[in-house]
Protein backbone atom coordinates (compact mmCIF):
# COMPACT_ATOMS: atom_id res chain seq x y z
CA UNK A 1 0.00 0.00 0.00
CA UNK A 2 2.99 2.54 0.55
CA UNK A 3 4.86 1.44 -2.57
CA UNK A 4 0.98 3.10 -4.32
CA UNK A 5 1.22 6.11 -2.53
CA UNK A 6 4.49 6.62 -3.13
CA UNK A 7 3.82 6.23 -6.72
CA UNK A 8 0.66 8.50 -7.14
CA UNK A 9 2.38 11.21 -5.00
CA UNK A 10 1.68 14.42 -6.85
CA UNK A 11 5.51 14.77 -6.74
CA UNK A 12 6.22 11.59 -7.90
CA UNK A 13 3.57 11.59 -11.04
CA UNK A 14 6.12 12.23 -13.63
CA UNK A 15 8.46 9.28 -12.73
CA UNK A 16 5.24 6.89 -12.27
CA UNK A 17 3.83 7.50 -15.71
CA UNK A 18 7.57 6.88 -17.02
CA UNK A 19 7.96 3.79 -15.34
CA UNK A 20 4.81 2.69 -16.90
CA UNK A 21 5.81 3.79 -20.19
CA UNK A 22 9.24 2.19 -19.98
CA UNK A 23 7.79 -1.04 -18.83
CA UNK A 24 4.95 -0.79 -21.63
CA UNK A 25 7.33 -0.29 -24.43
CA UNK A 26 9.66 -3.48 -22.82
CA UNK A 27 6.34 -5.84 -22.78
CA UNK A 28 5.74 -4.67 -26.61
CA UNK A 29 9.11 -5.18 -27.45
CA UNK A 30 9.01 -8.73 -26.23
CA UNK A 31 5.39 -9.34 -27.87
CA UNK A 32 6.92 -8.52 -31.19
CA UNK A 33 10.03 -10.01 -30.38
CA UNK A 34 7.87 -13.39 -30.27
CA UNK A 35 5.32 -12.52 -32.99
CA UNK A 36 8.14 -11.79 -36.05
CA UNK A 37 8.34 -14.77 -38.19
CA UNK A 38 12.09 -14.03 -39.96
CA UNK A 39 15.28 -14.45 -38.21
CA UNK A 40 18.05 -11.95 -37.91
CA UNK A 41 21.13 -13.82 -38.44
CA UNK A 42 24.76 -12.42 -38.32
CA UNK A 43 27.26 -12.39 -41.45
CA UNK A 44 28.74 -16.26 -40.02
CA UNK A 45 24.85 -17.67 -40.58
CA UNK A 46 24.43 -15.29 -43.81
CA UNK A 47 27.75 -17.00 -45.74
CA UNK A 48 26.06 -20.36 -44.25
CA UNK A 49 22.91 -19.65 -45.48
CA UNK A 50 24.51 -18.41 -49.17
CA UNK A 51 26.06 -22.46 -49.32
CA UNK A 52 22.50 -23.20 -50.27
CA UNK A 53 21.38 -23.09 -53.69
CA UNK A 54 17.80 -22.03 -53.01
CA UNK A 55 18.63 -18.56 -51.75
CA UNK A 56 17.41 -14.95 -52.80
CA UNK A 57 19.88 -12.57 -52.05
CA UNK A 58 17.65 -9.45 -51.42
CA UNK A 59 19.31 -5.84 -51.49
CA UNK A 60 16.86 -3.09 -50.31
CA UNK A 61 19.42 0.14 -50.33
CA UNK A 62 18.81 2.61 -52.35
CA UNK A 63 20.24 3.34 -55.69
CA UNK A 64 22.90 5.79 -54.37
CA UNK A 65 23.73 3.43 -51.96
CA UNK A 66 23.73 0.23 -54.10
CA UNK A 67 26.17 2.21 -56.61
CA UNK A 68 28.47 3.99 -54.30
CA UNK A 69 29.08 1.34 -51.45
CA UNK A 70 28.91 -1.93 -53.30
CA UNK A 71 26.85 -5.02 -52.59
CA UNK A 72 27.25 -8.55 -51.96
CA UNK A 73 27.52 -10.80 -54.94
CA UNK A 74 24.38 -12.52 -56.46
CA UNK A 75 22.36 -9.87 -54.84
CA UNK A 76 19.12 -8.63 -56.55
CA UNK A 77 18.82 -4.69 -56.11
CA UNK A 78 15.28 -3.97 -55.09
CA UNK A 79 15.25 -0.52 -53.43
CA UNK A 80 12.73 -0.52 -50.84
CA UNK A 81 10.09 1.77 -51.81
CA UNK A 82 9.60 -0.18 -54.97
CA UNK A 83 9.73 -4.50 -53.18
CA UNK A 84 6.27 -4.19 -52.22
CA UNK A 85 5.15 -4.13 -56.11
CA UNK A 86 7.72 -6.13 -56.95
CA UNK A 87 6.69 -9.13 -54.29
CA UNK A 88 5.46 -10.81 -57.52
CA UNK A 89 9.27 -11.14 -58.74
CA UNK A 90 10.41 -13.04 -56.39
CA UNK A 91 10.44 -16.70 -55.57
CA UNK A 92 8.27 -17.28 -52.25
CA UNK A 93 9.23 -20.89 -52.13
CA UNK A 94 12.82 -19.82 -51.61
CA UNK A 95 14.67 -18.45 -48.42
CA UNK A 96 14.98 -15.00 -48.81
CA UNK A 97 18.16 -12.94 -47.03
CA UNK A 98 17.03 -9.72 -46.93
CA UNK A 99 19.91 -6.86 -46.01
CA UNK A 100 20.48 -2.78 -46.19
CA UNK A 101 23.05 -0.53 -44.83
CA UNK A 102 22.54 -1.45 -40.89
CA UNK A 103 19.54 -3.54 -40.34
CA UNK A 104 17.08 -1.58 -39.60
CA UNK A 105 15.46 -1.17 -43.26
CA UNK A 106 15.91 -5.15 -43.88
CA UNK A 107 13.63 -5.91 -40.88
CA UNK A 108 10.95 -3.93 -42.10
CA UNK A 109 10.88 -5.44 -45.15
CA UNK A 110 11.59 -8.84 -43.79
CA UNK A 111 8.31 -8.45 -41.92
CA UNK A 112 6.36 -7.33 -45.58
CA UNK A 113 7.61 -10.74 -47.22
CA UNK A 114 6.47 -13.06 -44.30
CA UNK A 115 3.24 -10.76 -44.07
CA UNK A 116 3.05 -12.47 -47.99
CA UNK A 117 3.70 -15.77 -47.63
CA UNK A 118 6.92 -15.44 -47.67
CA UNK A 119 8.12 -18.84 -45.21
CA UNK A 120 11.65 -18.43 -44.56
CA UNK A 121 13.00 -14.92 -44.65
CA UNK A 122 16.65 -13.78 -42.30
CA UNK A 123 17.38 -10.79 -41.83
CA UNK A 124 21.29 -9.68 -42.39
CA UNK A 125 21.80 -8.09 -39.05
CA UNK A 126 23.95 -5.41 -39.46
CA UNK A 127 23.82 -5.08 -42.91
CA UNK A 128 26.02 -4.63 -45.02
CA UNK A 129 28.49 -2.38 -43.03
CA UNK A 130 28.88 -6.19 -40.90
CA UNK A 131 29.35 -7.56 -43.99
CA UNK A 132 32.42 -5.13 -45.12
CA UNK A 133 33.31 -5.19 -41.46
CA UNK A 134 33.99 -8.58 -41.95
CA UNK A 135 36.12 -8.56 -44.92
CA UNK A 136 33.37 -10.76 -46.66
CA UNK A 137 33.41 -10.06 -50.66
CA UNK A 138 31.81 -7.02 -52.22
CA UNK A 139 30.88 -6.46 -56.16
CA UNK A 140 30.79 -2.92 -57.87
CA UNK A 141 29.39 -1.88 -60.58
Amino acid sequence: MELLEFLLNDDQIFTTITLFVLIALLIGNIIADKLKKYEDVDVNNAVTLMDEKNLIVLDVREVKEYQKDGYIPNAIHIPLSQVKNKLNTLDSSKKVLVYCRSGSRSAHISGLLTRNGFEQVYNLKGGISAWKKANLPIKTK
